[in-house]
């Protein structure tokens, strides 16, 4: 009888409590989140913003909580010009026994832009959100049946859109923020609502290219004319090299400073120093023929001064190939982001 009763004693112990190993610990709330994007406005290139005017819903069961007063956004570009508008007063009650709330929220958004590949750049029209209060283990985001619906009627000048996505993933900070009560570093559920915009390949090239072939062409005209029109050689192509010079400060004004150079800035490279052969070449042959060394001879220089077409044509010729190898190496090396 006494070994019963002491196994009896030691039972409770050997099978443990209920709540044994799981003292502390909670199972994350589902929210379903769900976004319709009512227009997209005010993309700033130099300043990497964008507005977006939008309906951003939550569902969930867990009548303690309202995640559609405790999210917050990851990537303002304004925070106190953010205008939110919550539509109902209190969350609604859905068939399935969730809690539905929908705001409406207008504002500036930022995201780091690329522009390796300007004028042919894709970008990324990104909204990202988090819980302010909860962390990953507390509350997790749910993608809807349809997560994020774009309206057909937005038009964004210079760009057009492409299909939109949700990302959800686990954002892990590498620090506690100071909150002694929380010694183990969270990580936090993040929801991002991304929309790919890119810029239409033909205005690119009819807006930016040919302009630019125009003044390569008009620097090449400086070859077809004769020696002796010295002034009128030497100023059709410092025209024409003043003329790139205003093109590219115009062109990249609406950019931001970046540390490495788009495509833009090595077709101008490149088309800088096309003129700057041209310049050269008139500056050396002239040289030449006030010496009186052109007169009789068939070598080089001499070549160049009687077949000016042929010399035009060949550095033109040369130009074109090789800002098209630039142009595909800069698309190749770096296809962006479509989706």
């Amino acid at each position: 009888m006494r070994s019963i009763a002491h196994v009896l004693l030691l039972l409770p112990m050997m099978v443990g409590s209920p709540a044994s190993g799981k003292e502390g610990t909670e199972t994350a709330l589902p929210v379903t989140v769900g976004l319709y994007i009512n227009d997209i406005h005010a993309v700033d290139l130099s300043t990497h913003s964008y507005g977006v005017d939008f309906y951003l819903w939550f569902r969930w069961k867990a009548p303690d909580r309202n995640p559609a007063e405790t999210f917050e956004f990851m990537n303002p570009f304004d925070p106190e010009a953010m205008v939110r508008t919550v539509l109902f007063d209190t969350p609604k009650s859905q068939p399935d026994g969730s809690l539905y709330q929908i705001v409406r929220c207008q504002g500036l958004f930022t995201t780091k832009f690329p522009v390796n590949r300007y004028p042919f750049d894709r970008q990324r029209i990104v909204v990202s959100i988090e819980d302010s209060t909860q962390g990953s283990s507390q509350q997790r985001y749910v993608p809807d049946v349809e997560p994020i619906k774009v309206n057909q009627e937005i038009t964004l000048p210079g760009y057009q859109i492409g299909s939109p996505k949700l990302v959800v993933r686990d954002k892990h900070y590498t620090t506690t923020f100071g909150d002694l009560s929380e010694p183990d570093i969270a990580s936090y559920c993040r929801a991002e609502f991304i929309v790919p915009i890119s810029r239409p390949p033909f205005p690119g090239i009819f807006k930016i290219f040919v302009p630019i072939l125009l003044i390569i062409i008009s620097a090449g005209f400086a070859l077809l004319l004769d020696p002796e029109h010295v002034e009128a050689r030497i100023g059709l192509s410092i025209t024409a090299l003043l003329t790139l010079v205003a093109m590219q400060f115009t062109m990249l004004s609406g950019l931001p400073e970046v540390a490495y150079l788009t495509l833009i800035d090595e077709v101008f490279l490149v088309s800088f120093l096309y003129v700057l052969i041209v310049i050269g070449t008139i500056v050396h042959v002239t040289r030449i023929d006030q010496k009186g060394a052109i007169q009789g001879k068939v070598g080089g220089m001499a070549k160049i001064v009687r077949q000016g077409p042929v010399t035009a044509l060949v550095l033109t010729g040369a130009y074109l190939i090789t800002v098209l190898t630039v142009i595909m190496i800069n698309l190749l090396a770096n296809p962006g982001d479509p989706t």
